[in-house]
């Protein structure tokens, strides 16, 4: 008998968004974070990164599996979402600026 998905409550998710919080503050500790529903799935969670990182794609990578492991086996839908952080983003619009004049 295949067993129904059913979302996990909000208090799931809250300690999940803990878990994967700790695991990037163990490499970004000045990391912010915002909690939020997903806009495209009502039963999915973001968890939006704010990191001063060169490759956005480092964050993703120290919580991927969790992430996995989280949907597949304990029907938690919970995505990190890293950002660049305020003065990484402002710096490059800046440097975009002067190249172009």
């Amino acid at each position: 008998m295949i067993k129904e998905w059913a979302p996990a409550p909000y208090q799931k998710i809250e300690v999940a968004a803990e878990e994967l919080k700790a695991i990037i503050r163990a490499t970004y500790p000045a990391a912010q974070f915002q909690l939020a529903r997903a806009a495209d799935d009502r039963d999915a969670w973001n968890l939006w990164t704010l990191v001063e990182a060169d490759d956005l794609d480092d964050v993703s990578a120290l919580t991927k599996d969790r992430e996995i492991d989280m949907l597949v086996e304990e029907n938690i839908p919970l995505y990190v979402i890293p950002t660049r952080g305020r003065e990484r983003f402002t710096q490059r619009v800046a440097d975009a600026v002067r190249k172009t004049g």
